[in-house]
Parts: structure tokens; sequence; C-alpha cells
């Protein structure tokens, strides 16, 4: 039989053994624990990456587009008010030549046209005269002529 005090002895060996092997079976659990934690990151962080980028190409190919139209816009805008502008410049060149035009006629300036026919109408006047003169020339060269015989 054994005694009472190697039964506590042996009672106390027994309950330290159980606590080191629960301190040993928790030890390791935190370890598989962390195991898991760092094969979870692994999976799910390769997971995120792949998200992640398809997310930023998602966003990218957005704002491009988002970019295209707006810079469309703009040039349309653009293209716009440049009409605009020639149009406003054509009417206002156009009302300032009339001014002109009329300023010029009540002073009795004569109009573009109304030169070039006065230009015309010398131009046919000079041959005439030219034709004339010749004319004379060789009528007065021919009485002279007669005149000496």
């Amino acid at each position: 039989m054994t005694t009472e005090p190697e039964a506590a002895t042996e009672h106390e060996s027994s309950a330290s053994e159980t606590l080191q092997d629960e301190l040993t079976e928790q030890g390791h659990k935190v370890w598989l624990a962390g195991l898991g934690a760092l094969a979870t990151v692994e999976e799910e962080g390769t997971k995120l990456f792949n998200r992640l980028v398809d997310r930023g190409q998602e966003f990218e190919e957005e704002r491009r587009s988002r970019l295209k139209e707006a810079t469309e816009k703009v040039r349309e805008q653009s293209d716009e008010a440049l009409a605009q502008l020639e149009e406003a410049g054509e009417e206002t060149q156009s009302a300032l030549s009339e001014s002109v035009n009329s300023a010029l006629e009540q002073v009795g300036v004569p109009t573009r046209e109304e030169v070039e026919n006065l230009e015309d109408r010398v131009d046919r006047l000079s041959r005439q005269v030219e034709e004339l003169a010749e004319s004379l020339s060789e009528d007065e060269s021919s009485s002279t002529d007669t005149d000496q015989e």
C-alpha cells in the first residue's frame, strides 16, 4: 500500500502532468491558429489582391471613358463656339461693309463697281481715241501725198 505522502505526491505529479498536457495542447492550438491565420491571409490576400486589381482596371476604364466623353463634349462645344464666332465675324464684316459703302455713297464716292465700269469706259474711249488719231494721221498723210503731186 502506498502511504499518504506518496499518494499526495502521485496526485500532484498526475495533476502537474495534466496541466502540462493541457498547456502543451493549448500552445499547439495557438500555433495551429497562427498557421491557420497565415494560410487564410495568404489565400484571402491573393484573392483580395486579384479583386483589387480587377476593381482598379474597372475604375481606370471608367475614368478613361468619362475623360473621353468630356473631351469630346469640350471639342464639340469649342467647334460650335468657333462656328458662332466665325458667323458673327462675317455678319460684323458685312454690316461694316454696308455702313462704309453707305457713308461713301452719301459723300459721293463711287462704289467699286462704278469705278470698274468707269475704267472700262475709259479704256474703250482711249482705244477709240487712238483709232481716231491713227485714222486722222493716215488721212493727213494721204492728203499731204496728194497735195504734193
